[in-house]
């Protein structure tokens, strides 16, 4: 399946798993979660967005581009802001975004989506840009694996 690696959009992704999140909250018949937290979860949505926003931000005020199917034209490695605490804070910001639509329809088999992000991301978008950036930035990028976590 190596024809899928960074293929399909991340933020497509997240859609598209949030639509199924809504469907699959629809046929499960509602919240599996006393008294749906949706303060909690509007707060964890907000959380992930800001997230990925700064990371987003980060990449681009470094001059370097965000998109992981052009990182062949990244001019730096950045491994300030966020990306000193995690190599992936936009994915992570994604995640954080779909743990709160599951929190705001207050149903815990909604957690699946937000697994099932992490495990596409990784295989599809993740271990390829890792190779890439390897190939291009070398022992300075290795270095930063070993200092920093993949997620968090």
């Amino acid at each position: 399946m190596a024809w899928l690696e960074l293929k399909v959009p991340p933020p497509f992704v997240l859609f598209i798993l949030a639509g199924i999140m809504w469907l699959d909250d629809r046929i499960l018949g509602g919240g599996l979660v006393a008294g749906a937290p949706l303060f909690l979860g509007l707060i964890l949505m907000a959380a992930g967005f800001g997230l990925a926003f700064t990371g987003l931000r980060t990449l681009i005020s470094n001059s370097t581009t965000p998109s992981p199917s052009q990182i062949e034209r990244a001019r730096k490695l950045v491994t300030s802001g966020l990306y000193q605490f995690t190599r992936n804070p936009m994915y992570l910001g994604m995640v954080i975004f779909l743990v709160g639509v599951a929190a705001v329809f207050g149903n815990a088999w909604l957690l699946i989506e937000p697994g099932v992000f992490v495990a596409y991301i990784t295989r599809f978008q993740i271990e390829p840009e890792e190779r890439m950036l390897a190939a291009k930035f070398g022992a300075d990028y290795v270095s930063y694996q070993k200092r920093v976590r993949r997620w968090i």
